[in-house]
């Protein structure tokens, strides 16, 4: 069970050296076409906090397509998680699990969030919330989606309300997101390919879900359920099956379609195309290329959300 105890640094006795705490925090302005994301890692073992922010327009196939990005691996770390401000420009509050402020003022950025969480943290190892949740710590962790990096690990939906300053026009920010705060191991040479994709229609209705991956399998068996919820409204329904299936020219999407199987055996199928899309490289041997897609959902609703795939590259490439 997540609570507001759970927004300050955990670090257990017994701490490694690739421990590390992370928060991402993404936004959406559908009608300048623009997508961004602030991404924090804490690593308290090696002392060093991360700052990401990273915005992107267009379906971009490199980082230089990008709008703007500012990823600096080596802050010191931060005395307070849930109250810090770096010399990258970024500040962040917590004020509790529900709600988070974050600013960022640099490279001719001004972006400030306000968000407000519209669901209790999703915790995907309660069987309270979760049917994939399972007893067993070493099963738990292989059955996360991202293995030890997902040792602890909430999902949560959230209301964003803000702005985005950038080339001398201020965008309003008033969106649906969803959220997410792991911690645990977190070895750069240990990630497991992941899908993490939702799709928000409104503060009454959202759906998201964990996936493992497979690009080697055929179209429509490349990825495995692991976790996930439908929220409707403001009721979270944790999801016991899905399935994806995508159409992936090279490394980004062209077309996506996923659907979750609530614990009421009730069906959320939504299916996407492309807005824009951005080469992320969180880690330096994991590519995770991430789209801004517009959804639709099977009753006909549009929505806006996020297909994010992890591609580790610490693994041979097949001749």
């Amino acid at each position: 069970m997540i609570t507001d105890a759970d927004v300050v640094l955990h670090t257990p006795e017994n701490m490694s050296w690739d421990w590390a705490e992370t928060g991402y925090f993404n936004f959406y302005i559908p009608e300048a076409n623009i997508m961004g994301f602030v991404y924090i890692v804490h690593r308290a073992g090696v002392g060093a906090t991360v700052s990401d922010v990273e915005i992107f327009d267009r379906p971009g196939f490199m980082a230089e397509d990008s709008l703007y990005v500012d990823l600096v691996n080596h802050n010191p770390l931060v005395a307070k998680a849930e109250d810090f401000q770096l010399a990258t420009g970024l500040s962040y509050k917590a004020p509790s699990i529900r709600e988070y402020e974050i600013d960022y003022k640099a490279g001719g950025i001004d972006l400030h969030l306000d968000c407000r969480a519209l669901m209790d943290p999703y915790d995907i190892h309660d069987p309270e919330m979760d049917p994939m949740a399972v007893a067993d710590s070493a099963a738990a962790v292989e059955n996360s989606g991202f293995g030890t990096a997902y040792s602890a690990h909430f999902d949560m939906t959230i209301a964003i309300q803000g702005y985005l300053r950038i080339e001398g026009r201020e965008h309003k920010i008033n969106c649906v997101s969803t959220m997410d705060h792991s911690w645990g191991p977190r070895p750069e040479n240990g990630f497991s390919p992941i899908l993490w994709v939702n799709a928000h229609f409104g503060e009454d209705y959202s759906v998201h879900g964990i996936f493992s991956v497979d690009r080697d399998a055929p179209i429509g068996r490349q990825h495995a359920f692991k976790h996930g919820y439908a929220l409707i409204d403001g009721k979270v329904r944790g999801a016991k099956g899905g399935s994806v299936r995508t159409t992936r020219p090279e490394l980004f999407p062209s077309d996506m379609a996923f659907t979750i199987v609530d614990r009421d055996g009730r069906e959320h199928a939504i299916s996407g195309s492309v807005m824009a899309h951005h080469a992320w490289v969180p880690y330096g041997n994991n590519l995770s290329p991430i789209t801004m897609a517009r959804w639709t959902s099977q009753d006909g609703r549009e929505g806006i959300g996020t297909y994010l795939e992890g591609f580790p590259l610490n693994r041979l490439r097949h001749r």
